[in-house]
């Protein structure tokens, strides 16, 4: 294989060739523009569109979850010895430490 990267090498363009190259470099770079415009339009499109659906889906379960808030601070604040008759069951709250015991003496 030969690659020679000497650019003395090469032949010298002429006028009309880099103008050419020009016309055609700004073509391109001008379609590439539009072409990127275009995709980054469909994406936000799309995005929008999901966006819209997830938000219509779950407008039933913000309205509850907001309803739920506002009754609960427009509840009056328990105090401490209706709080303890309110709640059921047996809670246990605390912290375990495990000890191993010590065999039996012989």
């Amino acid at each position: 294989m030969n690659i020679n990267f000497d650019p003395s090498s090469r032949q010298p363009k002429g006028p009309v060739a880099q103008i050419l190259t020009l016309i055609v470099g700004v073509i391109v770079l001008g379609l590439s523009l539009m072409f990127s415009l275009v995709v980054f339009a469909v994406i936000a499109v799309v995005g929008l569109i999901l966006w819209l659906y997830f938000m219509w889906r779950t407008r039933e379960v913000r309205k509850q979850m907001r309803d739920q808030f506002e009754a609960q601070m427009k509840a009056p604040t328990p105090d401490a010895q209706s709080r303890e008759t309110a709640v059921t069951g047996d809670v246990i709250e605390g912290e375990a430490v495990r000890l191993e015991d010590e065999p039996p003496p012989k």
